[in-house]
């Protein structure tokens, strides 16, 4: 059998049967070089220079940030702000879940990370001022995946890893669409919170005085983004110094300033950052074997071309590929679709005119599409266990807010400037 036959069969296969998704993949490789008489040592050499890159220590780091922030105060006092900016309005609540989410995605990097934490306090918010139990968890769960999309982001740095395209770029590129999904999950938000006559809650009127006074409350947290994307953006320090700078700043924040990070609540916040890493690692060290193989048969250059030959509108070119990158996210994890289908894809979108930069922000609207669809949208199942109601209540009220994302993935797939207008403004591309 072809190897490369051989190691799609088998990856679907062991996924079918319930093995990880890492192991799958590692499998599926060995496989496939059996079948292909390739020597074993080209594993390990490959697995080796998958994590031996300055830039991966950005992940683990990035990880345990967030996680600190939110053991330390930083997204109580961060909801507080957002409250004080909306004040009273039709579904008040929800725009708060949005607004701190779009904070707290500049610090975090991840969507389960961002529903979590905003999830936690906002949802049974919600829930007692007579919102809906599926909206609650929708809103929550639409809103955290901006997590990936602002900077810092997770998916945006193993894209980087995975295109040998710059991370500050990506970085950059990723603030304006990130910012453009929180105003439009906002207007859907609206729209349905009006109709519903859903409240503001128990919220102060709006003043400058309520906003200055939550500003002060937050004001080391709403600092947090200013010197991790600012550092960036400056040249002061690199993406991998920035992720080490996140996470002194967030000991010593909830250290000396809020006091609310004790040893044991250090410790739980390592383990858990451990944890997850592992995961990734494993994910990336296969998915790059993977990858090298597919390479080596010349996979990425065969779909690039059949995808040309057969779809000569670049147009519907660029259609099918946002359509299948919605599809194949509602049934594949984040790093892995990245680390698989970005050697395949790049090329035939290249092909079109479609930058690398702007390529990447798009994937990464696809993969926070992806957080929130089943039957494997994490978001979901986060959202649904902190509003103690069933994923298939959330997914259905995901529905309008899916349809805005859709709309913003498209519009960035066809308006280039909405990704490389600002790190063009700051140098980052020619």
């Amino acid at each position: 059998m072809d190897p490369t036959l051989l190691m799609a069969l088998s990856f679907v296969l062991l996924l079918l049967i319930g093995v990880p998704v890492g192991i799958s993949m590692g499998l599926a490789a060995v496989l496939a070089m059996t079948s292909a008489n390739m020597p074993m040592s080209y594993l390990v050499q490959t697995a080796y220079s998958a994590v031996d890159e300055f830039t991966i220590i950005a992940v683990p780091m990035f990880i345990l940030a967030g996680t600190l922030m939110e053991k330390g105060g930083l997204t109580r006092r961060l909801i507080g702000f957002s409250r004080a900016i909306v004040g009273p309005s039709p579904g008040g609540l929800a725009t708060v879940t949005i607004v701190a989410c779009t904070f707290f995605a500049a610090i975090s990097g991840s969507g389960p990370a961002t529903t979590a934490a905003i999830g936690s306090i906002m949802i049974p918010a919600m829930i007692r001022d007579g919102y809906d139990r599926g909206f609650g968890a929708a809103i929550t769960s639409s809103a955290g995946g901006i997590g990936v999309v602002i900077p810092p982001s997770i998916p945006m740095i193993i894209y980087g890893i995975t295109s040998e395209t710059s991370i500050s770029a990506l970085f950059v590129a990723g603030v304006v669409p990130g910012l453009l999904l929180a105003v439009v999950l906002w207007l859907t938000s609206r729209f349905i919170s009006v109709r519903r006559g859903y409240s503001s809650g128990d919220v102060e009127p709006r003043s400058l005085g309520n906003i200055g006074r939550a500003a002060l409350e937050a004001k080391w947290a709403l600092a947090a983004p200013v010197l991790i994307l600012g550092g960036i953006y400056s040249g002061v320090f690199t993406v991998t110094e920035a992720s080490v700078v996140a996470v002194l700043y967030a000991l010593f924040v909830g250290i000396f300033v809020y006091r609310e990070i004790r040893v044991p609540v250090f410790i739980d916040a390592v383990v858990y950052a451990v944890r997850i890493t592992g995961t990734v690692m494993l994910v990336l060290v296969t998915g790059r074997i993977i990858g090298r193989m597919l390479s080596m048969f010349q996979v990425p250059q065969l779909v690039s071309g059949f995808l040309i030959e057969t779809v000569s509108d670049p147009i519907m070119l660029i259609v099918l590929v946002l359509l299948m990158l919605v599809f194949i996210g509602m049934w594949m994890e984040t790093l892995t679709q990245i680390i698989i289908l970005t050697p395949l894809l790049l090329p035939v979108v290249a092909n079109v005119g479609i930058d690398p930069i702007q390529f990447g922000i798009i994937f990464v609207i696809a993969c926070e599409i992806g957080y929130s669809t089943p039957p494997l949208g994490v978001n979901l199942f986060v959202a649904s266990e902190i509003g103690e109601t069933t994923v298939e209540k959330v997914s259905k009220a995901s529905i309008p807010f899916l349809f805005a994302e859709i709309a913003v993935m498209a519009l960035v797939a066809f308006v280039p400037q909405l990704t490389l207008w600002l790190p063009g403004l700051l140098g980052f591309v020619n």
